[in-house]
């Protein structure tokens, strides 16, 4: 990313637009609407952006306006909020309009300047379509954008949208930057599928973990009923030589052990799939994008388990039917 705050030279490039911070998170202030009593314990995300951020993120406007280029450049104390935020006013009641009063505006923190003659407050003027601000599987959290302009950080994130691959953008946006500033320092660039990337690590370490022990407890699953159906096979090996004896054909045999399997593991299928819609809730917090009784996930798990149980109840009824009636009345 690149920081500083010099970036107007950067309307030059070829891309969609061109924002300051990023959508997924954000310092956090202490914040009082206008009429309310101030309460330090509430607390509301503050992005630094540009007039540009809603069309380089491709976030929608719900209403009013967002702040223009003429705002940031004079600084002015104007913000935009999201959904999540304007719910914070009484129902019925429409923000935009109001003031908002941020605690980070009277006591900036460390190493932040802040033009203290202004008074604390921003005017809302629009409202915008929520955010993963708080992590990919939290809800929105409430935001306030303001402008860059109004706080002066040691550092900024510069956020540029491309049309085409954004790694062949990188050095003319270093380009860029040098020619308006040689002692610009540069961050280590990084695509927002990096950032997301990282956002997703530890998820997938949790369903990677998960589908070894899944795996595992499907193959102990298999092999226990393998087990269970041979043990009653021996069991049954006299009666089975009688029925043979008697007339019944080996596909009767077959349907008998594998009716038998089949009814076992039926009952195995209710009593999982009831105890993993009570156990979902626990899991909730890891979920993301899938719903905790997702039908098709529980689909597709029986379909595999009955797969699995298929075939590790007819290898010992096949056995069976293969019983020679002789053998098998001898065996007692």
């Amino acid at each position: 990313m690149i920081t500083g705050p010099k970036f107007e030279g950067l309307r030059s490039l070829r891309s969609d637009g061109v924002a300051v911070g990023l959508p997924l998170g954000g310092n956090q202030s202490p914040y009082t609407i206008a009429g309310q009593t101030p309460d330090d314990s509430k607390r509301i995300n503050v992005n630094l952006s540009a007039a540009d951020h809603l069309r380089a993120f491709q976030i929608p406007l719900r209403g009013g306006r967002m702040f223009d280029a003429s705002e940031v450049r004079r600084a002015d104390r104007v913000a935009v909020i999201n959904e999540a935020a304007a719910r914070l006013w009484p129902a019925g009641e429409n923000p935009i309009g109001s003031r908002l009063r941020l605690a980070m505006l009277e006591r900036p923190p460390a190493r932040t300047l802040i033009d203290s003659s202004r008074p604390p407050e921003v005017t809302i003027v629009g409202i915008v379509g929520n955010t993963r601000n708080a992590g990919l599987r939290a809800e929105p959290a409430p935001a306030v954008m303001i402008p860059y302009t109004v706080v002066a950080t040691l550092g900024r994130a510069l956020a540029v949208r491309t049309s085409g691959d954004p790694n062949l953008l990188l050095n003319p946006v270093r380009a860029e930057v040098r020619a308006m500033d040689t002692d610009q320092p540069l961050g280590r660039p990084i695509t927002l599928s990096e950032i997301m990337g990282q956002e997703v690590v530890q998820p997938r370490f949790t369903m990677a973990l998960f589908s070894v022990f899944a795996a595992l407890g499907l193959a102990l699953a298999a092999g226990g009923i393998y087990s269970v159906l041979s043990f009653h096979v021996t069991r049954r090996t006299h009666e089975l030589g009688v029925r043979m004896a008697l007339g019944a054909p080996r596909g009767h045999i077959l349907r008998l052990m594998l009716t038998m399997g089949g009814r076992l593991v039926l009952i195995g299928l209710v009593i999982g799939v009831a105890a993993s819609l009570a156990s979902t809730r626990l899991l909730r917090s890891q979920l993301f994008g899938v719903e905790a009784g997702d039908p098709l996930a529980y689909a597709a798990v029986v379909a595999l388990l009955g797969l699995v149980t298929l075939v590790a109840c007819y290898l010992p009824a096949r056995r069976a039917a293969g019983v020679d009636p002789m053998i098998a009345l001898r065996q007692e």
